[in-house]
């Protein structure tokens, strides 16, 4: 079985406040991309290997989606039977795209599909939340807000074509050294990424450019140069909208069309070193995402 998993980008992220277990308690508006990892599922005699192109992810318990094999096994008591999964990696690790989060998420449904589980989208939403904050997000994608810690997923009726550049710097930043950089923002998140929501049902492109917002931007640009750099790129070639995606460090900008798109991000490989990772994607639908993979 072969599915993909794709990127995410983060429109809006607004932080709360932190929990009681650690979390925080957050707002966010998401959109899938056509940046994918593709996974090969493969059932055999016994035991679990998971495999991937890029040798800094890890194989074993670490990885997200060895992770939700074990949460299956566990919760079904499955242990007759193997399974071997191979991860083609192209979105970038640590990237603030919630690359692992997807290959998860993409494993929960290969193993629905694989082992008869006949799981429902609400079985499959809460074991998911007890892999990561983005997860259930990503077991549907598509344009989508999100509140708790992210798990709280309800996904919009909106399918307005979004053409991105993405920049990833060859750093990383650690999502929780992100988190706990953080200053709180007094003003209303709910009410900003529901105007968020609003603009886009609306479709007016340039409200909704006018109101993207990312808490954690902040502390990671003031502490590493590389975001800064990244976002004047974007901003000196003209795209629209320049953000930090999630904990970074990948940086977005937006562009009116596919051609605009590709056109700069060509621009912007001229300009950065081959260590930088640039895209040029647009965005997916859910129904999209439910096509490519069979999921229906």
């Amino acid at each position: 079985m072969i599915l993909y998993s794709f990127a995410k980008i983060n429109l809006s992220l607004h932080l709360l406040g932190k929990r009681p277990d650690g979390y925080h308690e957050i707002e966010t508006l998401m959109q899938t991309v056509d940046l994918a990892d593709k996974i090969t599922m493969t059932e055999c005699k016994e035991g679990t290997t998971v495999t991937c192109s890029d040798p800094i992810v890890p194989s074993d318990e670490r990885n997200l989606a060895y992770k939700a094999i074990d949460l299956i096994r566990s919760t079904y008591r499955i242990t007759k039977t193997g399974i071997q999964v191979h991860i083609d990696k192209q979105i970038p690790v640590a990237s603030g795209l919630a690359g692992g989060s997807g290959n998860a998420a993409m494993t929960l449904h290969g193993l629905n599909k694989i082992w008869s589980l006949g799981l429902s989208r609400e079985q499959l939403m809460a074991l998911a939340a007890k892999l990561g904050s983005d997860v259930p997000y990503c077991l549907f994608g598509g344009m989508a807000r999100a509140s708790g810690r992210g798990e709280k997923v309800t996904w919009l009726d909106v399918e307005n074509p979004f053409y991105f550049i993405l920049i990833n710097p060859p750093i990383a930043v650690s999502s929780a050294w992100a988190y706990q950089h953080v200053k709180i923002d007094l003003t209303n998140p709910g009410a900003c990424v529901s105007l968020m929501v609003s603009l886009l049902h609306d479709g007016d492109f340039d409200g909704l450019i006018s109101h993207l917002h990312n808490d954690l931007e902040l502390p990671v640009q003031s502490a590493f140069s590389a975001v800064r750099e990244a976002r004047g790129i974007l901003a000196d070639v003209g795209t629209m909208g320049v953000l930090m995606s999630g904990s970074g460090p990948t940086v977005f900008g937006i562009l009116p069309d596919r051609s605009e798109a590709e056109r700069t991000a060509d621009l912007v490989r001229s300009r950065v070193s081959p260590q930088w990772r640039v895209f040029s994607v647009s965005s997916i639908s859910q129904r999209a995402i439910s096509l490519r993979c069979s999921l229906d």
